[in-house]
């Protein structure tokens, strides 16, 4: 296991502290000299996700909320159309590996298909390493949409994004780890990881679990739109779409292809959105 972590006592979560942090010992150079000093670090793991025994695919990911990570996966991959069609079975530590096994309906398995990564996994990517070409651009298949919240006011905007970081524990500790966050008339529903698509993943199973799909409202990422979580988003039903940084010219053209307002470098004083 990683240092500063307890050992694991079960398969389940039951580390006596999160799975998600350890620690380091760094050297610190700056105008006071240079003094050794520990380090909270975000965890980056390989994790295996398992389907009827079956493993597509490794990801690169924080080892904390595994359960939606694998829900919000197979959602936005169009691997099953509902949450309630996947029973999360066990989520198991192995050294510093993880492996989170689920069960899905037989005749879903054949959906699996191309979704093999090659090479190395990476937590920056979500659709890199698929085995075609053709996978990597594929067209989303959207869920039903529920109508998105309207544009957040300015003093909204503000008090949404006090909220967004006050939520990020991760990162407040770390400095390295992404969100995700679904708002809607119940609040807002945060999800964290190494990796952006983790982290929408993850949000994405978490809005579903929780019977949040059919809400009216947005989403919230800290990082830049890419062609994969406008991809992503899209495959969810989401209609509306904020991010931290830039938007990519394929983010771009997929978000005004299937009707999704995106809006990006989200501060304070404003954002933009890229009309459709």
């Amino acid at each position: 296991m990683h240092s500063g972590l307890a050992q694991c006592q079960s398969s389940r979560y039951r580390a006596l502290v999160n799975p998600a942090l350890t620690a380091a010992t760094a050297v610190r150079h700056d105008d006071a000299g240079t003094h050794s000093r520990p380090e909270i670090v975000l965890v980056e793991a390989p994790v295996a996700l398992v389907f009827n025994g079956q493993s597509p695919l490794v990801l690169m990911a924080t080892p904390v909320a595994l359960d939606d990570l694998i829900t919000g996966w197979a959602l936005s991959e169009r691997v099953i159309d509902d949450a309630s069609e996947l029973q999360v079975l066990d989520i198991v530590a192995q050294g510093e590996a993880w492996q989170v096994e689920a069960s899905i309906p037989d005749a879903l398995m054949p959906r699996l298909a191309g979704h093999g990564r090659v090479g190395a996994p990476n937590s920056a990517c979500g659709l890199c390493g698929t085995e075609r070409l053709s996978d990597a651009m594929r067209a989303p298949q959207p869920t039903e949409r529920m109508p998105a919240m309207p544009w957040p006011t300015l003093s909204e905007l503000q008090g949404l994004l006090r909220e967004f970081n006050d939520h990020q524990v991760l990162n407040q500790q770390t400095g390295a780890a992404h969100a995700a966050a679904w708002v809607d008339d119940l609040g807002m529903l945060l999800r964290e990881d190494v990796g952006r698509h983790n982290a929408l993943d993850k949000l994405i199973g978490a809005r579903a679990r929780s019977g949040r799909s059919r809400h009216s409202g947005l989403l919230l990422m800290s990082s830049r739109a890419s062609y994969e979580l406008v991809h992503k988003a899209v495959s969810a039903g989401i209609s509306r779409m904020l991010v931290m940084s830039a938007p990519t010219s394929a983010a771009i053209a997929q978000a005004n292809q299937y009707q999704l307002e995106l809006a990006a470098f989200t501060r304070e004083l404003g954002f933009t959105h890229y009309a459709r």
